[in-house]
């Protein structure tokens, strides 16, 4: 296994593809390093926090990218807030697998 960081804007070295999101308060921006993935490398995403789903979905859209078109397998989650629906926003845009340890 490898640890691939996906960081806000400007917090990687070299060459990056972004991905630019809104989020409930505002406009943000998802980098990952352009080489650090190969297309078919199967990833899992590992996140703190999945609320409306916002920046995972960045995450997803930036890892199936035409330059990465990585298989992502699933997301993992320490915590998952239910009431705000990031879950469905999820697996509307095709992101099926979805694991949380505690749910709110």
């Amino acid at each position: 296994f490898s640890f691939v960081p996906i960081r806000k804007k400007g917090k990687l070295p070299g060459q990056c593809i972004s991905e630019n999101f809104e989020k409930e308060y505002g406009g943000d921006c998802l980098e990952i390093q352009q080489d650090s993935i190969k297309a078919g490398d199967k990833v899992i995403v590992v996140d703190d926090l999945l609320a409306t789903g916002g920046t995972l979905q960045a995450a997803y859209n930036l890892l199936r990218d035409k330059q990465i078109n990585a298989d992502v397998q699933c997301a993992m989650l320490v915590i998952e807030l239910n009431g705000l629906k990031g879950r469905q926003k999820l697996n509307e845009i095709g992101l099926k697998n979805i694991y949380s340890m505690i749910q709110y």
